[in-house]
């Protein structure tokens, strides 16, 4: 080989060296500032991360290199799921050569959970294969979607579930998965004379009290909604007809003692049943079953509550004068 050859290939082999030098520069600078956290795991080890991923974590740089990332990891999501079992099939994806993109709950190194979007790949770096995991927190978010599916799912003056939600439950309730399902149908007797002599905020102050006193009468499980004005109504999955029953008896009674001690307003609600036993029954039949043998009791509570409004409205012309 000539001088001049020699002298070209080592000038070549510089020149290389140098954009080497330059492109893991730039890659370096990217990693660092970059807007996600990212990780590059080997094994289960966090073996590099920038500064983000720290932030996001909560941890100091220093604790992150060489940690697990089991740390991270909480046993459960919100769904059941278990955790590591769904970051598992996700990686088997990446190993057959397709990124993954996806939202998680992960948690910070005190232990609080943070909602993440995780991108998870596979790069090749010092002839080594690990995966690159870029993380974005999307806390935030979640949070405000969280909301504003409460506030679609919500009715406002009572925080019960609204009649959209309500419906929904009907319709997958009709399976027959949660037989026997019970039907309590509730209307608040008089709320027109209360709006018309005392106000719509007084109206709104009755709606709400209903509403904590059949809170206390069922089950977390049951799905106690506000589907009108003034109606009530309550779905209680796997109740036998006894329970329903109980159920409507306590109302009755919390619906008396709350009476008896002498409220600003009193209450009065007409209250109906029924039990879907089967998956051959309509939950829609189940229902109007149940609003049917409400508005028999209508008619004789709206009339003891006009009774009751008519002394409470004496009593505030005495107050007057």
């Amino acid at each position: 080989m000539t001088v001049d050859r020699i002298l070209q290939s080592y000038t070549e082999r510089l020149y290389m060296e140098e954009k080497l030098r330059e492109s893991e520069e730039k890659y370096r600078l990217l990693f660092e500032f970059a807007y996600d956290g990212i990780l590059l795991v080997d094994d289960r080890l966090v073996v590099d991360c920038n500064r983000r991923a720290a932030d996001i974590f909560g941890c100091p740089y220093q604790d992150m290199l060489g940690s697990s990332v089991l740390r991270f990891i909480p046993p459960v999501q919100k769904d059941g799921r278990i955790t590591l079992d769904l970051l598992i099939e996700k990686g088997k994806r990446v190993l057959n050569g397709n990124p993954e993109l996806f939202e998680i709950e992960l948690c910070r190194c005190d232990g609080t959970l943070i909602y993440v979007e995780l991108s998870l790949n596979i790069i090749q770096l010092q002839g080594k294969k690990m995966a690159q995991v870029m993380v974005r927190d999307i806390t935030d978010r979640k949070q405000m979607e969280e909301w504003l599916r409460y506030l679609n799912m919500h009715d406002k003056p009572t925080g019960l579930y609204n009649r959209n939600y309500f419906e929904e439950e009907m319709q997958r309730m009709q399976s027959g998965r949660f037989d026997p399902v019970g039907v309590v149908v509730c209307d608040v007797d008089g709320l027109k004379l209360i709006n018309d002599n005392l106000g719509h905020g007084a109206g709104d102050e009755t709606l709400a009290t209903a509403a904590r006193i059949l809170e206390k009468c069922f089950r977390d499980s049951d799905v106690v909604a506000r589907i009108g004005g003034d109606e009530f109504a309550v779905l209680l999955p796997n109740c036998p007809p006894s329970i329903v029953e109980n159920a409507c008896n306590r109302i009755k009674e919390t619906v008396l003692g709350y009476r008896n001690a002498q409220p600003p307003i009193p209450i009065s609600l007409s209250v109906g049943w029924a039990v879907k036993k089967d998956s051959f029954q309509s939950m829609l039949d189940v229902f109007k079953e149940a609003d049917n043998r409400m508005y028999q009791e209508k008619p004789q509570n709206r009339e003891m509550f006009r009774q009751f409004f008519e002394a409470l409205l004496v009593k505030l012309h005495q107050a007057d004068q």
